[in-house]
């Protein structure tokens, strides 16, 4: 039986497998991942691993870590990186969306997302600054047009072209989005793994390694139309039970779907 140390390593190959693909195809080198590490090691253990009612002490931190006294003081004093201002971008351009098409304001008579005017009242400005806090209303078309999700109409009105948002061609937009979303998925089993049978986050996945790649196309689109109507639901229900007070203790709460088909000689043998 395998032992948790060896689980874990075998976990951890996996992940770096996959994310190695993408530092090495942008140029990071091995010096840099180390660095990173290393500074993340020092942050966590300092954020999440304190002595019950104690303070935090480098001492503590290097046992933890087994890096020395010396770096952790040094990595500790590091400033952290500031998060990607193309994350900010993504979180709110999907809350714009969501608001275009569950916001009464925003829609039709028959439900479906209006025509918005540039300006005025229920208009693509109020949109966005009701739906994106401080993202300038310039900056967020900008991305929607880039990201193909709007467009002007003849009649100089800003049309809804599709409700999924997807990056730009901009490689640190969608670098960005592998740093959140892989985050939120490794916290979220994380969380599984540490909590009570009551206390567990839904997390669940269908899989079969019988596919015929006739089948691929067909099935690439029925889970584009169920995940996008799905996902279109749940972002409806968040809208309903979201905070009307700046005042009111709230959380980020996030669900997600993906879908995965491996290549030959990337399936796992068990």
């Amino acid at each position: 039986m395998s032992t948790i140390r060896e689980t874990l390593n075998n976990a951890l190959s996996k992940i770096l497998s996959a994310l190695i693909k993408t530092m090495l195809r942008n140029g990071m080198s091995y010096g840099e991942f180390d660095q990173i590490a290393r500074k993340s090691f020092v942050d966590v253990a300092y954020r999440n691993f304190t002595p019950n009612g104690k303070k935090q002490t480098v001492s503590n931190v290097a046992i933890l870590t087994g890096l020395n006294r010396k770096e952790v003081k040094k990595l500790n004093e590091l400033d952290a990186d500031q998060p990607f201002t193309n994350s900010k971008q993504y979180n709110r351009s999907i809350r714009v969306i969501g608001g275009w098409i569950n916001d009464p304001e925003y829609l039709r008579p028959d439900g479906s997302p209006n025509d918005l005017k540039m300006d005025g009242k229920h208009s693509f400005t109020s949109l966005v600054r009701k739906y994106s806090g401080d993202m300038p209303v310039a900056a967020m078309q900008k991305a929607l047009t880039e990201s193909g999700n709007i467009a002007v109409a003849a009649d100089g009105k800003i049309r809804l072209l599709s409700h999924a948002y997807l990056p730009s061609d901009d490689p640190a937009e969608k670098l960005a989005i592998l740093g959140t979303d892989t985050q939120q998925l490794i916290e979220t089993i994380n969380h599984n793994i540490t909590s009570a049978p009551e206390d567990l986050h839904f997390q669940r996945k269908a899989s079969n390694p019988r596919i015929p790649i006739d089948s691929i196309p067909a099935i690439k689109q029925f889970t584009q139309r169920k995940g996008q109507t799905f996902l279109e639901e749940v972002d409806l229900y968040l809208s309903q039970h979201e905070s009307k007070s700046e005042d009111e203790e709230s959380v980020e709460l996030s669900v997600s779907l993906f879908y995965h088909e491996s290549t030959s000689g990337q399936q796992d043998p068990s």
